[in-house]
């Protein structure tokens, strides 16, 4: 995610979040969010320090499963690493910049850069109804995947384009935030798709 970006207009678990469980509050603010850039593994500290200043902010967490010698655990972890979005009033907002861990606003066109509030509330339901989600840090361009509806869930009555990982029998679609040069791979049941167009460049007809 580079300091250049432009206005999120993407219309798309356990989450440290202020001000986010009445969801009517949620729904009629409709100022923008802005995101800022912490230090090295300390979003969380951060998201503290905005909590205890009452500073409106989101820090999406998903489970990750970590491995040590002796063991395995599942922890929460940021799904954008060092990025976390804010939305402080006119008077809060500089000293934002003072919090240990801050760095630095993102910024575009000379102004802090906007991220829409469909944007953020569609990576909120996302988590909340727990789908198995990453940072999808491929850098090869994936091959054309099948169109499927999906039946239930956040795309319900969605045409969305589904890939497949035969290996780790999965299916999963990219939610791609464009101005953020940020992709989010998002794993799907396979009972809730039911299959549109195949793509011709897969011949596994098994997946359907």
């Amino acid at each position: 995610m580079g300091d250049e970006m432009k206005e999120m207009d993407l219309p798309v678990v356990n989450s440290s979040a202020s001000n986010l469980d009445d969801r009517d509050t949620v729904l009629v603010s409709l100022e923008p969010w802005k995101l800022i850039y912490c230090s090295s593994r300390q979003e969380k500290k951060v998201a503290a320090y905005l909590e205890q200043r009452s500073i409106e902010h989101y820090l999406p967490l998903v489970r990750s499963l970590r491995f040590w010698k002796d063991r395995k655990k599942w922890v929460e972890m940021p799904l954008f690493n060092g990025y976390m979005f804010v939305r402080p009033t006119e008077t809060q907002r500089d000293s934002v910049l003072f919090l240990p861990g801050v760095v630095k606003y993102i910024r575009y066109n000379g102004k802090d850069a906007a991220v829409s509030v469909e944007q953020v509330e569609l990576i909120q339901r996302l988590i909340e109804k727990g789908y198995q989600m990453e940072r999808y840090v491929g850098t090869e361009d994936l091959e054309r995947g099948d169109v499927a509806e999906v039946l239930d869930g956040v795309f319900k009555g969605q045409e969305v384009e589904v890939y497949h990982n035969v290996e780790k029998d999965e299916s999963f679609i990219i939610v791609t935030v464009e101005a953020a040069n940020h992709r989010i791979k998002v794993n799907l049941p396979r009972e809730i798709l039911k299959l549109k167009i195949r793509s011709k460049d897969r011949n596994d007809k098994a997946l359907w």
